[in-house]
């Protein structure tokens, strides 16, 4: 092989090399992504099931408050 043939082989591969460094830092940066958006998703089911929660608590209070205003009343 002649010394052209071989720099470019070198080239190609520094090339190729910079290329699947590139494509690593993008792959991380995807699964960095993805990872923020399964935590977001987590923290807004959590904060629904709190709202839930408290909706429940209130309509109960309702209901006893209600309750008693129909038991004074009669």
């Amino acid at each position: 092989m002649d010394t052209e043939t071989k720099k470019m082989f070198e080239l190609i591969v520094n090339k190729l090399n910079d290329m699947e460094s590139r494509q690593n830092e993008i792959y991380q940066a995807v699964k960095a992504i993805e990872h923020a958006n399964q935590v977001h998703r987590a923290e807004i089911d959590n904060v629904k099931v709190r709202a839930d929660y408290l909706e429940g608590t209130f309509n109960n209070i309702g209901k006893v408050l209600n309750t008693r205003k129909s038991i004074k009343e009669a």
